[in-house]
């Protein structure tokens, strides 16, 4: 089979007869290569094609030099000092003049406007940021051989804020509504002082999505409640419809979920939170053994084996005296076992048994932010938040077992 970079040209479109023609023009010298490395002799011949870009035009609107041209309106009018951004850097040029007939106008190159548009610098900007590169030292980790200038910290940092801005305008505007929404992670993230509770939804056909946050102080109910009606307002999430929801056992969310969404709402508690709670009520001898019980209770088939499974391990544990461990397995139980009374086992039932699945986008967003050493406003925490989340999106794959995903919606229908 096939790799799927295969599927891109292998090559330049270039006879073998212009291949050669270039060679000779611009690969003259290897010796020259070498002494100033291939990036840096990049870097010159793409100086070099920006030039000719602009002698293109010269020449479309002037034609030929020394030429007669009585069709042309326009004719040569030297030079004058002028820059362009190349490679992230804006680079002096010699700017070609072109006037009217009579030199009674300027009239201006569009290729040099092109040449200049400052969007490609804040795309690189903004990227350049979300891959960890400081403002103080995005300087200097620009090629200097183009003689580039107007990069400095402040600039970068201006031109990203403008990137990331139009990156949470796109998160906050985005319609959503075309997805069908079957499963909702919930959780928080922290950024400074500031819990952001945000949501990752996984559609009909095991794609994930993050969907929306929403910023506060704790993981209230009210602040939980406020993303969730966020949601439904802009039809990401269905009035009508009935959702599976994986959370951490947090009250707030519980609350919230039962407020706005009723009996339509299931609820799957996270299982790695469970068996972080009640190990850490245990002594380390002890603590091996009972993981491995508390593996082997949930992996059962069926509902009532796995429910009378856990029993018999709460049992064990009063036994024991390890009375705190055994009230906190036995609590919020029946959200442990969604799935199983659901009907979902396998792949699927483990991509859904925890906030995994959320807490690796919350990774990768605090991944892209690792060099903010100071939040100072909630505007810049939402430009980070959603950027990073963003990013994070690009790099979702469908969950594991996600061919089961029509059994688990007949089962919330019914």
């Amino acid at each position: 089979m096939k790799r799927s970079s295969s599927n891109g040209s292998k090559s330049v479109n270039l006879s073998k007869e212009s291949r050669d023609t270039l060679s000779k023009i611009l690969v003259r010298d290897l010796t020259e290569i070498v002494a100033k490395g291939v990036r840096g002799w990049l870097n010159e011949h793409l100086l070099m094609l920006a030039e000719l870009l602009l002698n293109a035009e010269v020449l479309e609107k002037a034609g030929d030099r020394y030429a007669r041209n009585p069709d042309k309106d326009c004719s040569r009018w030297g030079t004058q000092e002028g820059s362009v951004m190349l490679m992230e850097q804006r680079v002096p040029i010699d700017k070609p003049r072109v006037r009217t007939k009579g030199g009674s106008s300027e009239v201006e190159l569009e290729m040099y406007e092109h040449l200049n548009d400052k969007e490609f610098l804040n795309e690189q900007a903004a990227a350049k940021m979300l891959s960890g590169t400081s403002t103080r030292r995005f300087e200097k980790t620009l090629d200097k051989m183009l003689r580039g200038r107007g990069v400095g910290r402040q600039t970068i940092s201006e031109r990203a804020i403008a990137e990331m801005s139009k990156k949470l305008d796109e998160f906050r505007t985005r319609s959503l509504s075309h997805v069908d929404i079957a499963v909702v992670f919930m959780d928080g993230i922290h950024l400074g002082d500031t819990v952001y509770v945000a949501a990752v939804g996984i559609d009909t056909t095991g794609k994930r999505h993050v969907l929306d946050f929403e910023p506060g102080s704790t993981e209230t109910s009210t602040v939980c409640r406020a993303l969730l009606r966020n949601l439904l307002e802009r039809e990401i999430l269905k009035e009508e419809s009935s959702y599976l929801f994986v959370v951490d056992g947090g009250s707030g969310i519980k609350k919230a979920i039962k407020e706005v969404f009723g009996k339509r709402a299931k609820v799957q508690r996270c299982t790695v939170h469970k068996k972080r709670n009640v190990k850490d009520k245990l002594p380390k001898k002890e603590q091996e053994e009972f993981l491995q019980k508390f593996n082997a209770a949930y992996n059962k088939q069926s509902h009532k084996e796995a429910e009378a499974a856990f029993i018999q391990l709460q049992k064990e544990l009063i036994l024991k005296r390890r009375t705190a461990a055994a009230n906190s397995l036995t609590e919020g139980l029946n959200e442990i076992l969604t799935l199983h009374r659901l009907g979902i086992n396998g792949a699927l039932r483990k991509s859904l048994n925890s906030t995994n699945c959320i807490e690796s986008v919350f990774s990768a967003a605090r991944y892209y932010s690792r060099n903010v050493k100071r939040w100072r406003k909630e505007e810049q925490m939402e430009r980070w938040m959603a950027a990073g989340l963003l990013e994070a999106e690009t790099r979702l794959r469908r969950v594991p077992g996600y061919t089961n995903m029509k059994k688990l919606i007949k089962a919330l229908q019914k």
